[in-house]
């Protein structure tokens, strides 16, 4: 292998290829549960145990990619994923389920601030070209990873896609011993502390809110949508709107020039459209939601990658912890307010949105501030 690293070909199908289990997962392990006889109260734990992993671990891996054998971080974390994709499908109680969705937050938590380096190494200088495939093809498994999950279940039965999901990461395996590179891209310079040297924090407390926003949105947004009266059908045809929309986004992301804040008002304003109850509103409410995510996401990811060449695993590791964190904290705080109703969890994810901004404006005036020079003394 040369100097160049893997080809872009390989990369886009391992995220396309991680994200599809990684949804399929997502999708079976609830189900499994259930017919484990889970309590309401384990079928959260499920849903939040790979979360909390997923919050905390992306920070270290992101350091640990710049130093160590991204080869070898790729390998172990798509044979973590392997070992607990055949331990879901073996497990026999509620409780096994969570302990392995511990498991599959390691595995990812390793895999993509590994992976996204190599993006931005891609193409060298054109970082804008090299994430627009990389968030298209994550962007299209996590369409295909529910109706291909799904059809698995129907077919045969809630442990089925697990097995599916082993054989890929088996095949994924294969896939990083033949390309992934040897070494870690030789950028020089020593790794810092996070704020020192490390991404604007105004980028991380908007990722931060951007996994928050859509935590509230994917937790919310069924149950909210049959209470109004909409079909299964509907709703899942409105999720997956959700997610073309979002490709088409992110591949037009590149050509959009506006600021980080005028995506944060965009996405607030989806989301106090939602609540309305209103059909019209609420597609309107769904596809504004869904773009501006997309745009706030290219926009963040873009620059963390650009901010300091010499680490950008740890630039990826921040990226994706602060997602993660968001992506905890975001359904317990709107499930707070959620009992005075189901529409309570978006104007609290609209009133984050509109928080970060009037953050973004106030950290913007004192950074002017602080530029000003002085007047001479006297």
């Amino acid at each position: 292998m040369g100097d160049e690293g893997p080809g872009r070909l390989p990369l886009l199908f391992l995220s396309f290829s991680v994200q599809l289990t990684m949804d399929m997962i997502a999708m079976a392990a609830p189900l499994l549960a259930l017919s484990l006889s889970a309590s309401p109260f384990e079928i959260g734990l499920l849903a939040t145990s790979r979360g909390i992993v997923y919050g905390i671990l992306p920070f270290a891996m992101g350091r640990i990619s710049d130093r160590a054998d991204r080869r070898f971080l790729l390998a172990s974390s798509m044979s973590i994923y392997a070992v607990a994709a055949i331990l879901f499908h073996l497990s026999r109680s509620p409780i096994e389920l969570i302990a392995f969705r511990f498991l599959e937050g390691l595995a990812i938590s390793i895999f993509w601030p590994t992976i996204e380096p190599l993006f931005a190494e891609a193409r060298g200088q054109n970082v804008s070209r090299s994430l627009r495939g990389f968030n298209l093809s994550w962007g299209l498994g996590q369409i295909l990873g529910p109706f291909l999950g799904g059809a698995l279940i129907t077919a045969f039965g809630a442990r089925s896609p697990f097995l599916l999901a082993m054989l890929i990461a088996i095949a994924n395996l294969a896939l990083i011993l033949r390309i992934a590179p040897a070494k870690p891209a030789q950028w020089g310079g020593n790794p810092g502390r996070l704020i020192e040297g490390g991404p604007p924090l105004s980028l991380v407390f908007a990722n931060a809110t951007l996994g928050a926003i859509l935590s509230i949105f994917f937790a919310f947004f069924p149950a909210f949508g049959v209470r109004v009266g909409f079909s299964a059908l509907e709703v899942g045809s409105l999720l997956l709107l959700f997610g073309i929309t979002r490709l088409a986004f992110f591949h037009a992301a590149p050509s959009i020039g506006i600021g980080l804040e005028p995506r944060v008002g965009l996405a607030s304003l989806g989301l106090i459209l939602i609540p309305i109850g209103d059909r019209a509103a609420i597609y309107s409410g769904v596809v504004l939601t869904s773009a501006a995510a997309s745009l706030i996401y290219a926009y963040s990811i873009e620059r963390m990658l650009r901010a300091e060449k010499g680490h950008l695993g740890r630039m990826a590791g921040v990226f994706e912890g602060s997602l993660g964190i968001g992506f905890i904290s975001g359904p317990l705080l709107a499930g707070a307010f959620a009992g005075l109703g189901f529409s309570m969890a978006f104007l609290v994810a609209s009133l984050l949105g509109v928080i970060l901004i009037l953050a973004l404006g106030l950290h913007k005036r004192l950074g002017r501030r602080a530029a000003r020079p002085c007047s001479p003394s006297a």
